[in-house]
């Protein structure tokens, strides 16, 4: 006879939104129970507990361990609840028990946390004279390596040579041949990347999802409410790029393995221009504009955009005129106010 499935529900209480900070420190807790715990023990992580299993398995170790401590159980597992109502993660059975699983969406986020880990670890282990810590990234998780060797060719320091040689003798061929071009830059000096310009797929709207809201999170607190923020968090949603990465309306700037940026076009409308704040004021974006303008320019003598107060002044540099004024009504009676520009192309 089969024992039946243990049944949870979700309880999210009163939380609307969180910090991107607070998004990355749930997932990193998730990291260590992937398809091997539930959502208790999670919560038991952010707390900081004391409980048998947490120190058996040394979750005490996890670098996201206590960050609720002040807070109780309760309203730790509304915020759990909260990014599994949100797609950041997930739940899946192993057998009759609930277990935490990533989305598409929290591992884009968690992938670049753990990036940011290991480099650091690198940068570590370079101070005191070590390579052996480049046995734990053999067999390790591809779309995280790709990405750290790409931080180091970034970094331009040529004292990662030596650990990067110990690296590939004991690495499969794919990352010797990605460590042997990183090796190159940083000894040529040019860690400029091969840029490209593509239509998005499927699989790519889960980083498209994080690199607009967390640029989004980051940028626009500067200049208006946090309504307004997190109405274009909702407004560009992952099921919304999904449904214009269909019809085939976004494109990608890419930088080797990396999104540079993206845009997406709408007949002759361009809209979501985005370029991670870490990598804004190297082109990217004019890159960006310049490729879609290119592309409207084939069917209409006009390209029109909707500008937010951070981007305005980008865009007149680029020819753009304001048509009109408009404003959408948000919660909290906050409104949000924008410039609907115009240029012309031909």
């Amino acid at each position: 006879m089969s024992r039946r499935r243990v049944q949870f529900t979700l309880d999210s209480g009163n939380i609307q939104s969180l910090t991107s900070e607070e998004i990355k420190m749930i997932l990193r807790a998730a990291d260590e129970l992937i398809g091997t715990g539930g959502r208790s023990i999670l919560v038991k992580i952010l707390k900081g507990s004391k409980d048998k299993k947490v120190l058996e398995h040394k979750l005490d170790q996890c670098p996201a361990y206590g960050f609720y401590k002040s807070m109780t159980m309760t309203e730790i597992s509304y915020r759990v609840d909260w990014m599994i109502e949100q797609d950041y993660i997930d739940i899946d059975y192993a057998g009759r028990l609930p277990m935490i699983v990533f989305t598409d969406q929290g591992w884009a986020i968690e992938k670049e946390t753990l990036i940011e880990e290991f480099y650091e670890k690198f940068r570590l282990y370079l101070k005191e004279n070590r390579t052996d810590i480049v046995n734990e990234m053999k067999d390790y998780n591809r779309q995280v390596v790709f990405g750290l060797l790409e931080k180091i060719r970034d970094s331009k320091n040529k004292a990662f040579i030596p650990m990067l040689e110990a690296w590939k003798a004991v690495d499969v061929r794919k990352v010797r041949q990605r460590i042997s071009s990183v090796q190159k830059s940083l000894e040529s000096g040019d860690v400029t990347p091969v840029i490209s310009f593509r239509k998005a797929v499927k699989s790519d709207a889960a980083m498209i999802t994080h690199l607009i809201h967390d640029t989004v999170m980051q940028q626009y607190p500067r200049y208006y409410p946090k309504e307004v923020a997190d109405f274009f968090c909702l407004f560009h949603s992952k099921e919304r790029i999904l449904e214009d990465i269909g019809t085939g309306n976004v494109w990608l700037l890419m930088g080797d393995d990396q999104i540079l940026g993206t845009g997406t076009i709408e007949e002759n409308h361009m809209t979501r221009v985005y370029v991670p704040p870490k990598l804004q004021h190297k082109g990217y974006g004019s890159r960006i504009m310049q490729e879609l303008e290119m592309r409207i320019a084939q069917n209409y003598d006009t390209v029109g955009l909707d500008a937010s107060l951070p981007a305005c002044r980008v865009y007149e540099k680029r020819g753009y005129h304001t048509i009109r004024h408009d404003q959408i009504n948000l919660m909290n009676d906050v409104i949000l106010v924008y410039d609907v520009m115009e240029k012309q192309v031909r």
